[in-house]
């Protein structure tokens, strides 16, 4: 289902919040409108916190393009790689290279914790690489009997 809200970007305002082009450039998000469409299940953008800004730069979120929100197809955790922060581990100003910055992942109904990272989604030998055998999600998939 889509659904509509304030656009994160130019917090609903409908001008470009930087002004680059001038005070009165619409925002490049909305196209002046205010306002966003996006698809359920809507979560917070984690990458941004939900400002549409990449953080630290005059530039729309790459993970939102500047909504604010995105959407993670159910069912879904948080993501255990980067704790949920969207944030590539060690480094804040990369998204999290497992679930895309999101904060969230997708997985199977039936799962249970990664028998080689124990949850945590980092590999054993060197944690700032997702662990191989659960892709950084801290859970695999429980093989049908």
């Amino acid at each position: 289902m889509l659904i509509e809200n304030k656009c994160a970007y130019c917090d609903g305002e409908g001008l470009d919040p930087f002004g680059i082009l001038s005070t009165l450039s619409k925002c490049q998000v909305c196209s002046g409108r205010g306002k966003i469409k996006v698809f359920e299940p809507v979560f917070e953008c984690a990458f941004c916190e939900g400002t549409g800004k990449y953080p630290g730069q005059r530039i729309t979120c790459t993970t939102c393009g500047g909504k604010g929100f995105v959407t993670v197809k159910e069912p879904s955790i948080e993501c255990a790689y980067c704790e949920g922060t969207g944030q590539h581990y060690g480094q804040d100003w990369l998204p999290c290279s497992v679930c895309g910055g999101k904060g969230r992942v997708t997985v199977s109904e039936s799962r249970e914790i990664c028998k080689d990272c124990g949850g945590t989604g980092k590999a054993r030998i060197n944690s700032t690489l997702p662990c191989v055998t659960c892709g950084g999600k801290g859970v695999t998939r429980v093989a049908r009997k």
